[in-house]
């Protein structure tokens, strides 16, 4: 049973008359939590998006281990300081284990995003092994002009197998009060997960959450993304909500990256590694 905090902060660094740009003075991993910078990434809707102000910090998030174990008791700290950015990813997928003693494994984040910043999240996909107990609470707090993208990606069980235990949360609050709140459940202990008003037996589910004070009026990509198993929904404050079901993980990963690219610039995305299309 494994018990660790991990802590990650950015600046703003202006030094002269060139282009602001994002350091990061708090950087402390926790085994099995790991924290690494990473060299600058290809220019994608994403970061393009997140250099907007100021040239973006990239960080990942590395597992030590395999898991989260069952019984793991496991805390992820970001701030990201005013008008700076972060690109924050993840290297792997996460496979979430059951421990020997059956004990349910925790996850909790807590983002602040201060204000004029601009945070793009992209955590790799979530796999709910059987037997698993897991269970993820993310709070994040944005202060005035904060910019946020979040993307999350859940596969239900490997192949061949049920899923196991799950549970997630993701709060958003803003100056406003609560903007988004969120809670997905899946296994045994969630009845009903895998009916039609939920899952509707679909093999993974993905969610994109773009909050932008600035974001262009409606060009046609919220029609355009709909379909039997994608929904889009506007929310305060210059939000947009994504939500969509796949039956496997790559048609997943294509429906969002084409969404992120639509909704950021309007425009699809069509790099070899992010498909336009399915």
């Amino acid at each position: 049973m494994t018990r660790a905090t991990a802590r990650l902060a950015t600046e703003l660094a202006c030094h002269g008359p060139g282009r602001a740009h994002t350091r990061v003075p708090v950087l402390r991993s926790g085994w099995p939590l790991m924290l690494r910078t990473t060299a600058p990434l290809a220019r994608t809707p994403v970061t393009e998006w997140a250099c907007r102000t100021a040239d973006a910090a990239r960080v990942h998030l590395a597992a030590g281990a395999a898991g989260p174990l069952g019984g793991d008791r496991l805390r992820l700290e970001v701030r990201v300081g005013p008008g700076s950015a972060l690109v924050f990813g993840e290297i792997a997928s996460t496979l979430l284990l059951p421990g020997a003693y059956g004990e349910e494994s925790r996850l909790d984040v807590r983002v602040h995003v201060g204000a004029g910043a601009a945070l793009a999240w992209l955590p790799e996909l979530v796999i709910t092994t059987h037997g698993c107990r897991h269970v993820s609470d993310t709070r994040i707090v944005l202060e005035t002009g904060a910019r946020l993208v979040l993307r999350e990606e859940v596969l239900f069980g490997r192949h061949g197998e049920p899923s196991g235990r799950y549970r997630q949360r993701v709060r958003v609050e803003t100056e406003d009060g609560p903007l988004y709140d969120q809670e997905l459940g899946a296994g045994p202990a969630a009845p009903g997960w895998d009916g039609p008003a939920v899952t509707a037996g679909c093999r993974t589910a993905g969610t994109l959450l773009l909050v932008d004070p600035g974001l262009a009026a409606d060009d046609g990509a919220p029609t355009a993304l709909r379909g039997p198993d994608t929904a889009l929904m506007e929310l305060p404050g210059g939000a947009r909500l994504l939500s969509t079901l796949a039956p496997d993980t790559a048609g997943l990963r294509r429906r969002l990256d084409r969404a992120m690219a639509r909704l950021l610039t309007g425009a699809e995305e069509t790099t070899a590694s992010q498909p336009a299309g399915e």
